[in-house]
């Protein structure tokens, strides 16, 4: 089993209903065509430190614990995952799956305890090629048996400075504002408001993501067809998805970790099974599916006898070519910030405001609260609040102080001031 984890991945990249105009994810797509597509998956926050715990272990950041961190004059503090939480590893290997994770991300670091299960373990394997290399080693020299790895992708993490061989793709022209020199000081300035981007400068921004995009679609094209020469690829069950979206100033604001808006919490969601499951390629499913559900669909596949609660999040009764059970909302969240959506509301609440709801079949942008006009709706979706937070049972989380190693890679990729 192989789950990818391509960082800050919109929704509307890859393989969307209404094409996206540029060809960005053509080795990704053709994934889908294999598989499934899940067209509604939603997660459970808008950045990566929240929503990483959740895929591991179906738990809900309220659940898990892991937010943002305390920075102090002398230090900088934060959460680390139970030892009694059970991630997707630690249920892999007790069933006598391999595990390995090969990535590149900080919010990966072992202190912060997302390392519980894993056999190998490297949260520092740079760009998509070094990691595919960290696996495909692993992979070649053992193990004997069944294995389960998931590899993690930091390419389209801001600053967006693609390779050469994809540079000016869908920028060539542009004159406008470097957007790599000096990418921490700029990305301050822009959250601060002293600089306000042009059109062509947002628009460049949008075109070096979608070339950062074309470059590691290729990568893991190659990482497909090295599977393929090795006999692995009919037999692999893969899923790929992202830890959140990405926005370009639909709502006022860049990168990611600001908003629930669905261009931050929409997300892509692709499964391809083991040919010997016979299911049907090409599939799309419409029902609304969680990053929580990516464990019990691991445990499914990898035999485990599963309770009636956990069974019915399972995406394995659709990626084989049946019916799953569909749910009525899904939830996400931001620090005191809560999102609840179903098919065709979408109502946020925040601690010190009137919460807000939009209708997402007349207004899929969300850009106009029609919380006023409908409080019946709004009424609906706070009953469906409040049955989701009689339903959590969160655990403790550890607590770290930070090395300055790690205080420094998350200072670069945004998450410390």
């Amino acid at each position: 089993m192989l789950l990818l984890v391509v960082d800050c991945l919109r929704a509307d990249r890859v393989g969307a209903d209404e094409p996206y105009p540029r060809e960005v994810s053509t080795h990704i797509d053709a994934l889908s065509r294999e598989g499934t597509r899940f067209t509604r998956a939603f997660a459970q926050s808008s950045w990566t430190r929240p929503s990483l715990p959740t895929i591991l272990t179906g738990l809900y950041p309220s659940e898990h614990g892991l937010g943002a961190f305390l920075q102090e004059s002398d230090r900088v503090t934060g959460g680390s995952l139970s030892p009694g939480a059970v991630t997707a590893a630690e249920a892999m290997r007790a069933l006598g799956y391999a595990t390995a994770l090969f990535g590149q991300q900080n919010q990966l670091a072992p202190k912060f305890g997302l390392d519980q299960g894993f056999d190998a373990y490297d949260h520092k394997a740079a760009r998509a090629a070094r990691i595919h290399q960290r696996f495909l080693t692993w992979l070649d020299d053992g193990p004997k048996r069944p294995f389960f790895a998931y590899l993690h992708y930091l390419e389209l993490h801001w600053p967006y400075c693609p390779p050469e061989a994809v540079r000016g793709l869908f920028t060539d022209g542009y004159q406008g504002r470097s957007l790599c020199a000096d990418w921490r000081r700029l990305r301050d300035e822009i959250r601060s408001g002293a600089v306000v981007l042009t059109a062509e400068e947002i628009e460049a921004m949008r075109g070096k993501y979608d070339e950062e995009l074309v470059a590691l679609d290729r990568e893991i094209g190659a990482l497909f067809a090295a599977l393929r020469e090795r006999g692995r690829w009919d037999d692999a069950l893969i899923l790929l998805t992202s830890d959140h979206g990405e926005e370009f100033f639909e709502h006022g604001g860049m990168a990611h970790g600001t908003t629930l808006y669905d261009e931050l919490i929409h997300v892509p969601l692709l499964v391809k099974p083991p040919k010997s499951w016979q299911a049907p390629g090409g599939a799309t499913v419409d029902a609304l599916v969680e990053l929580r559900d990516l464990l019990p669909t691991l445990l499914d596949a990898g035999g485990a006898v599963l309770g009636e609660e956990v069974a019915v999040r399972s995406l394995l009764p659709w990626a084989s070519g049946g019916q799953g059970e569909r749910r009525e909302f899904v939830v996400s969240e931001l620090g005191d910030t809560i999102a609840v959506r179903t098919a065709a509301r979408k109502l946020i609440v925040r601690r010190d405001a009137p919460p807000t709801l939009y209708d997402l079949e007349r207004d899929p942008g969300e850009t106009r609260d029609v919380a006023a006009e409908e409080p019946a709706e709004v009424a609906r979706l706070e009953g469906m609040l409040r049955r989701w937070r009689a339903g959590l049972a969160p655990i403790r989380p550890g607590a770290e102080t930070l090395d300055d190693e790690t205080v420094e890679g998350l200072r670069a990729l945004g998450y410390l001031e």
